[in-house]
């Protein structure tokens, strides 16, 4: 449900929906030129998506190339009655960036404990400078969610945000933070609530 909820706020609100699906059905049929023309589509948001969850520019990059030979790979699993392609390439990422996380190879090189401040809700761009069409998909995209997410308190913001972006289980929040299992779902479940209310008005 938490996946389901972000990828509909941070998702494309696209009119090129059916393109993309064409594409995707050019790549199925072994296109390498609409396989690109998904990469230059999604790379960007991508990025900035696996860059929240791993936090390592590296990492990201190179996991950003590994989910694009993946895509090439398993583009038959693509479905068009379950969903749009945005959906579909953004839950593999995701699932891929929290795999990396829960590597031994990665933990051993990641130490530091999370720390949640404001700055951590910005999104992460792919070039250190963004040309200004990408500054305002992203800003744009993103505002609203922003605004929702500051009506919350502290406390409902960082269950939210550890779940999303650190895809950490209930009961992985719980011994992250040192608080019951009872109060993170407690937390969770009142701050979607919340949420969906304000974005629905």
């Amino acid at each position: 449900m938490i996946l389901q909820f972000f990828l509909q706020i941070f998702g494309f609100a696209r009119q090129t929906a059916d393109e993309e699906r064409e594409w995707m059905i050019a790549v199925q049929s072994g296109d390498k030129t609409a396989l690109k023309k998904l990469y230059d589509r999604f790379s960007k948001i991508l990025f900035g998506m696996i860059y929240k969850i791993l936090h390592n520019k590296e990492e990201a990059e190179d996991l950003l190339q590994e989910i694009f030979v993946k895509i090439w790979n398993r583009a038959d699993q693509y479905d068009p009655s379950r969903g749009t392609v945005y959906s579909f390439i953004a839950t593999l990422a995701r699932n891929r960036a929290i795999d990396r996380t829960r590597s031994r190879a990665f933990k051993n090189r990641r130490k530091d404990d999370y720390v949640i401040n404001d700055d951590e809700y910005s999104f992460h761009l792919s070039t250190d400078n963004p040309n200004p069409e990408e500054k305002i998909e992203l800003s744009e995209r993103a505002v609203g969610v922003r605004k929702a997410l500051a009506e919350l308190n502290k406390k409902e913001r960082q269950v939210l945000y550890i779940s999303y972006f650190e895809g950490l289980s209930q009961s992985e929040i719980a011994e992250k933070i040192d608080i019951p299992l009872g109060t993170v779902k407690y937390r969770m479940r009142q701050g979607m609530i919340k949420l969906r209310d304000m974005l629905t008005e």
